[in-house]
């Protein structure tokens, strides 16, 4: 019973210290590193494991212009696996700041319509009228993902209406 009762203590102070080691902040150090990765990334299981505090740190790398561009965009595909108020509007800033690069929108809509499914519609939906071909394109590829009938619906209205044969033969792609 005492032999018991020790593994039982022990096995609660391992999870004790487990537990407030995930509720760290990871250092900028550690995320740019994952981010940096050379072929494949973490895995979502991995970037969990951090905690939701990895978000701030994937913000900070993000708004951090000085970073490699490849480490910019993976902190927005990052910001994904932390689905939460914060993360939707960092996704948004994003996707909405003026004079943003084209392949960051792209990511952040994507990013989005994984998050949080049907829920990112409305937040999407207005880059199906974007000036910018890739942007537009990226909305369409994010709708397909969330592959509900309201996000068919609306692929359906803007294939009636768009005019660039790229993003129409995506349209018609993605509503297959």
């Amino acid at each position: 019973m005492v032999s018991m009762m020790l593994r039982l203590s022990v096995l609660a102070s391992v999870l004790l210290v487990a537990a407030s080691a995930s509720a760290q902040t990871p250092s900028v150090d550690q995320v740019r590193n994952m981010l940096s990765a050379f072929e494949e990334g973490p895995s979502a299981e991995t970037w969990q494991a951090l905690g939701p505090e990895t978000l701030v740190v994937l913000e900070q790398l993000y708004d951090d212009e000085g970073q490699q561009p490849f480490v910019r965009l993976r902190a927005i595909h990052a910001a994904g696996h932390f689905p939460s108020e914060a993360s939707r509007s960092f996704l948004k800033r994003v996707a909405m700041r003026e004079g943003q690069l084209d392949l960051h929108v792209r990511a952040a809509l994507r990013t989005m319509a994984r998050a949080f499914g049907e829920s990112a519609l409305a937040d999407i939906r207005p880059f199906l009228s974007h000036r910018e071909t890739v942007i537009r394109e990226g909305a369409v590829l994010a709708l397909g993902t969330i592959a509900t009938p309201r996000a068919r619906t609306l692929l359906q209205s803007r294939l009636s209406v768009e005019r660039n044969e790229a993003v129409k033969a995506t349209l018609q792609r993605t509503l297959r």
